[in-house]
């Protein structure tokens, strides 16, 4: 009995360590969390419906009337219109390419490791440096790589950041370059904790590599890509930095009127001081945030 007795002590003093280790691990970050990502959503809903400005000291409420202005607003139209491109682009690219070059990894191949590192060293790099060394290579004149390397082939100059549509597709490209490495490593992870038995016992039926894939790769994967093209998604609406960089006129690159939504909040609310119209921008972008991942696991939700 008094065994029986201690190990209960025993028991409950450790369930007690447990919590205590729990409490002081977790509520720190939960607190950490509400102050970053809770509290800023909750003044967004609050600001949003007014005419709060950083130039001025009152601020009253004017209900729809933020929402009501962004339609006749044109840069924010056009800013929506590009943002739309980037996902359009960005997401398939990434969950395609990213496929690709894990599938081919996964297969016997030599120096593995050594490609996983290269694939994944931009994703790790900071944004802001590596978009301005991708400016510079796209910098107008002999000034930029990709223009010297036209020029001494004997083609004509691009003004490549000068282009609204262009730099966005470029700038899509540097995005994508960016990001394209966790995916690769991502889906490695997934395709390798496949058992090799439902592949080999596909091979011994017959079945094609690309039948193996299709058949047996893919499907098992779905959660995996379901979570890639989630965070694909969250990327590419929420790009910021690698637009706001190569965008921004220096001293040997002019500024492209180039647009998306996070760059247009900015703009508003700290460049022009209009805090509720960008908390009504900000607020659009959270629900359509929503609705793409949503419309995602809708997607991939298991069919009976």
């Amino acid at each position: 009995m008094a065994s029986v007795a201690h190990a209960a002590r025993a028991s409950r003093s450790l369930r007690k360590s447990q919590m205590h280790f729990a409490l002081i691990v977790f509520v720190p970050i939960m607190v950490l969390f509400l102050i970053i990502r809770i509290v800023p959503i909750i003044q967004m809903l609050i600001i949003s419906p007014t005419n709060e400005s950083l130039r001025r000291p009152v601020s009253r409420f004017t209900g729809l009337e933020n929402f009501r202005r962004m339609w006749s607003d044109p840069t924010f139209v056009d800013a929506l219109v590009n943002s739309l491109k980037f996902v359009a682009v960005a997401l398939p690219a990434e969950i395609i390419l990213g496929l690709f070059f894990a599938i081919l990894m996964n297969r016997t191949l030599r120096f593995e490791s050594l490609y996983q590192t290269l694939y994944f060293i931009p994703y790790i790099l900071p944004m802001v440096p590596s978009a301005i060394v991708w400016k510079w290579i796209y910098a107008p004149g002999v000034y930029g790589l990709a223009n010297l390397a036209l020029d001494r082939v004997g083609v004509g100059q691009v003004g490549w950041l000068t282009n609204t549509q262009l730099a966005l597709f470029l700038i899509m490209g540097v995005h994508i370059w960016k990001h394209l490495g966790f995916f690769i490593i991502v889906f490695l992870v997934g395709l390798k904790a496949i058992p090799p038995e439902l592949r080999e016992a596909a091979e011994l039926d017959g079945a094609s590599p690309f039948r193996t894939v299709w058949n047996i790769d893919l499907p098992l994967m779905k959660p995996i890509v379901l979570f890639g093209s989630t965070m694909a998604a969250i990327w590419a609406w929420s790009s910021f930095t690698e637009v706001y960089v190569m965008t921004q006129g220096s001293d040997i690159s002019t500024g492209t009127d180039l647009k998306v939504l996070v760059t247009k909040i900015y703009e508003e609310g700290f460049q022009y001081g209009g805090v509720g119209y960008a908390s009504a921008i900000s607020l659009i972008l959270l629900v359509i945030s929503m609705a793409l991942v949503g419309t995602l696991f809708l997607l991939f939700r298991e069919r009976s």
